[in-house]
């Protein structure tokens, strides 16, 4: 599988010429695993994160939450560890931040992502 570059927006990031630029960052990858919704991509319902059956509800089992969030990013290849993971749920918002650190064998990485619930 191929990872394409994203820009700072989470947009494809394009070459002068007008093609998508490929990279092999693991950062990144991890990035939009966390990202990524379950069920949202019909060609791989299964790989996305479960944040509506597990995070935008009521009560949020924390523990349930790390066990996932640490699932996810170990998923992703080239990850060796996850060492940290917080989180901040904001019930009333419906939006929340989850801030991971992990490691490669090379280096250490720290990925936030912000993510809301939309009410449409």
């Amino acid at each position: 599988m191929i990872d394409l570059k994203l820009d700072s927006n989470g947009d494809l990031e394009l070459s002068a010429a007008g093609d998508v630029i490929p990279t092999d960052s693991i950062a990144q990858a991890v990035r939009i695993r966390l990202l990524w919704f379950f069920e949202e991509w019909r060609l791989g319902p299964e790989l996305g994160f479960p944040y509506f059956e597990h995070l935008f509800v009521k009560n949020p089992n924390e523990m349930k939450l790390r066990h996932l969030i640490r699932e996810t990013v170990m998923a992703v290849e080239g990850v060796t560890n996850v060492t940290e993971i917080t989180f901040q749920i904001d019930t009333k918002t419906r939006q929340a931040a989850i801030a991971v650190t992990f490691t490669t064998d090379e280096d250490t990485f720290r990925e936030e992502v912000k993510l809301c619930q939309s009410t449409d």
